[in-house]
């Protein structure tokens, strides 16, 4: 089963998961799904706390 990995540095914030990738860097951020996501919406709430 593949993880969800966060890393933050500063401003710049990357999450990786499975079938999807979220990058933000200040106001700018990008949500891709790469293929099947188990839950788009724990995912994207994730990706939400994670970054705020």
């Amino acid at each position: 089963m593949r993880q969800i990995k966060a890393e933050r540095v500063g401003d710049v914030a990357a999450v990786t998961g499975p079938g999807f990738e979220y990058h933000k860097a200040g106001q700018l951020a990008v949500f891709k799904q790469c293929g099947k996501v188990p839950s788009l919406r724990a995912a994207k709430a994730f990706c939400k706390m994670f970054t705020s």
